[in-house]
This record gives C-alpha cells, sequence and structure tokens, in this order.
C-alpha cells in the first residue's frame, strides 16, 4: 500500500514532460526547488571556481567501463564516443588535463567486478564511469562504495542503484519517476484502458513494466496481459502475441531493445493486433527504424532521452547547444549522435563541472557539487536534476512513428 500510495503522489506529481495529449507541466514529489536567480549560485556547475584551477591531488583519470565487444557494442561505443568528446572539447575550453581511460566489461556484470577492481587500485583515478546497463552497475557499486570512489552510472536507471553508496549517481531518469511517467502520458493520449504489456525478462524490464503496472491500476486501467520474455533468444512472439489478441487491448506497450521491439510489433501487425503500440526509448534508433521501415506508422515512443535523427531535428525546436554537439559528433565520427552518445557526453561534463566548481578532484567535494544540481544544461534529457536522494529526474519525450521515421508529438 505505501508503494501504491507513493507510485499515485508520484504519477500526480511527476516532472514536467513534452507531450501532445494535454500533459500539464508538475513538480515531481522530491525534486529539489529548482535554479532561481537567488539559487542559482550554489546549483550550477559549469561556471568553474574563481580563477578556474584544480587540485587535482595526483588524481585527473576518468576510468569508463561498458561493452565495446559482444551484444551490446553498439550501445557501449555510442556512450565511449560521447564521452571522449565531452572530455576533449572540456580540456580545450579550461585548460585542464583530465585523462579518460575506456575498459571492455562485454556487457557482463562479472566481467565489471573484475574491471572495477583494477579501477580502485589506480591511485590516478577519481570517478568511475559504468557505460550501460543497470546490471554492471549494479554488480561494481559496493567495490566503488567500499573505496570511496565516485561512480556515475552513465546508462543505469535501476531505482535501488542511487542507495547503494554515498558518491553514486544515475545520470539516466530513474526508472520509477520514468515508468509512472510513462504511465501518466499513456493515460492522458489513450484513456486508462485496457492495457497488455510484454516486457524483456532483464531487471530494468522488470522493474520498470512493475513500476507501470501499478501506475495504470491505480489510474483505474486494467492489465489484461502481463508476459516476459527472455531477450536476444526469443524469436517467435507469435504465442504470447495471441493470446493479447484474445484480450482486445485498448494498448500495447513492449519494454524490449530495439531489435526485439521490432521483431514483436511486426509480428505483432502480422497477426493484426488491433492497438496502440506503444514502446520505450530504446527504440529511438536509426538501426529501429531501418528494421521496421513503414510498417508500424502510428506506434508511439516514449523517452526520458531526446532523439537526433533528422526527422527530429526537422521539426525544429533544437537549441544551438544541441545543434552543436550533433556537428560536433558528426564530425569526429562520422555517425549520427544518439541519447546512449548524449549520456556519455552528459556524465563526463557533470564530473568535470562539478569538479571545476569544486577547485579539486577530491571524492566528497565534486559528489557535493553533483548532488546541488537543481537545473542542469544536458543534451540527454529535458530539465535535469538530482533530488536530495540521488535521483535523477528528467522530462519525458514523446514521439509518433510516422512513414517510418520518429515525429516529436506536439
Amino acid at each position: 500500500m505505501k508503494r501504491l500510495l507513493a507510485l499515485l503522489l508520484c504519477g500526480a506529481l511527476c516532472l514536467s514532460t513534452l507531450t501532445g495529449c494535454g500533459a500539464k507541466e508538475e513538480k515531481a514529489a522530491e525534486t529539489p526547488e529548482p535554479v532561481t536567480e537567488e539559487n542559482s549560485e550554489e546549483t550550477e556547475t559549469s561556471e568553474g571556481t574563481g580563477d578556474g584551477t584544480i587540485d587535482y591531488n595526483g588524481k585527473n583519470k576518468l576510468a569508463m567501463f561498458g561493452p565495446l565487444t559482444g551484444d551490446n557494442l553498439q550501445y557501449g561505443v555510442k556512450i565511449k564516443n560521447g564521452a571522449e568528446l565531452a572530455l576533449n572539447q572540456f580540456n580545450e575550453e579550461h585548460g585542464t588535463e583530465f585523462t579518460i581511460e575506456f575498459m571492455d566489461d562485454k556487457g557482463d556484470p562479472n566481467e565489471a567486478v573484475n574491471l572495477a577492481n583494477k579501477i580502485v587500485s589506480d591511485d590516478t583515478v577519481f570517478c568511475a564511469l559504468a557505460g550501460y546497463g543497470s546490471s554492471c552497475a549494479m554488480a561494481t557499486a559496493p567495490v566503488f562504495d567500499e573505496a570511496e570512489l565516485l561512480l556515475m552510472g552513465v546508462a543505469a536507471s535501476h531505482a535501488d542503484l542511487p542507495g547503494m553508496g554515498d558518491y553514486i549517481f544515475p545520470v539516466p531518469m530513474s526508472a520509477r519517476w520514468e515508468s509512472v511517467g510513462f504511465a501518466e502520458i499513456m493515460k492522458e493520449c489513450f484513456g486508462a484502458g485496457k492495457l497488455a504489456i510484454l516486457y524483456q525478462n532483464t531487471d530494468h524490464g522488470v522493474q520498470t513494466c512493475e513500476y507501470i503496472k501499478e501506475a495504470w491500476e491505480s489510474y483505474g486501467g486494467e492489465i489484461v496481459v502481463y508476459e516476459s520474455f527472455v531477450p536476444g533468444e526469443t524469436k517467435d512472439f507469435s504465442a504470447v502475441l495471441s493470446k493479447i489478441k484474445t484480450e482486445e487491448p485498448d494498448i500495447f506497450y513492449a519494454s524490449a531493445a530495439y531489435s526485439d521491439a521490432a521483431q514483436i510489433f511486426m509480428q505483432a501487425k502480422q497477426l493484426e493486433l488491433d492497438a496502440q503500440y506503444v514502446g520505450p526509448g530504446m527504440c529511438l534508433n536509426e538501426e529501429f527504424t531501418n528494421l521496421i521501415g513503414n510498417n508500424i506508422d502510428g506506434t508511439y515512443i516514449l523517452s526520458s532521452t531526446p532523439c537526433f535523427l533528422p526527422s527530429v531535428l526537422e521539426a525544429g525546436n533544437v537549441d544551438e547547444a544541441t545543434k552543436k554537439f550533433i556537428d560536433d559528433y558528426e564530425a569526429a565520427y562520422n555517425e549520427t549522435p544518439d541519447g546512449f552518445s548524449a549520456q556519455g557526453y552528459d556524465s563526463v561534463k557533470i564530473v568535470l563541472d562539478s569538479a571545476l566548481k569544486a577547485g579539486t578532484t577530491d571524492t566528497p567535494a565534486v559528489a557535493e557539487q553533483i548532488l546541488a544540481i537543481r537545473s542542469y544544461p544536458g543534451l540527454s534529457g529535458l530539465n535535469m536534476a538530482y533530488n536530495e536522494n540521488k535521483e535523477m529526474n528528467k522530462g519525458i519525450y514523446t514521439f509518433e512513428i510516422k512513414d517510418g521515421n520518429f515525429v516529436p508529438v506536439n
């Protein structure tokens, strides 16, 4: 009951969202007060110390571990590129001497722990960055907590991560806030009717969909199917999709990475499953659109991270900082960035901005500056802010697939 009440409060007070379905801008519970003219001196992290100098104390290295080989290679490389770009630009702009080392954990939590032990034994490292996935970040959290070393979860949204140590911060929006935000948008756009959920059997899939389920039921909606699948292994979804079709849901939500989501939605169309299809931000990439073509037009994609594909940029409302990031990234890597690229970029910028503000790379001082962030001008989300529990809050983006492209819902 306490958890349900918390979800109800979260849904009612969820951080402002960007949708075309009538959602209003509201303030999330537990979200610290936004930056104002009176308090901006204490919460901004990008201006640095008075003279811009930093006492490195022999520690000027960032260590990032993530999947640079294996099934999640595409995510790890995008994050790596964004992080590298941020560090190079920061050093050039501020005359600093930060370095970064990239390590391949292959997306394996056991390998990530081995790398974490290596990182904490390096006296020059002042911050570790878990490059992809909550599983690897959470597996390594005890190592970094014991060593009192700063850990940034670059693409780790699990709600339990911030509580695993005093110096652990996620960069993505907390799964509990994001999930209830998704449920709120689906309610606003399509009504709180019958919802079918098919989710990947991972820590992320289980947790996020449990939050969506509880929020949906709190709105008076009905969950007609709630089934899981093994990601990367399940290829034929016809049995579960037939079950869903029989229940005649109003909305069909699939929590899956882009390759699985494409198969799920395409097979649902082939079975003539008549419902509003909705997917998560993991689908916001060119690889997904290459797989689906224009076969699932009308599908909605919800995300707390932006999309940088041409169809979105052509819709306008892109600020100069985002345009510069896209241009710089494309020039450096000859490809278009995505939300993971932006998270890699923001994770490094948040740490380095905070070190510059603190004037030191000492862990407590840098962590204090990160925790003080209330309105960060990042590239990986709207209205980025940490609350007192070290959870990241952001707004929600809503896209509709039209002619095989992502189009913002205005």
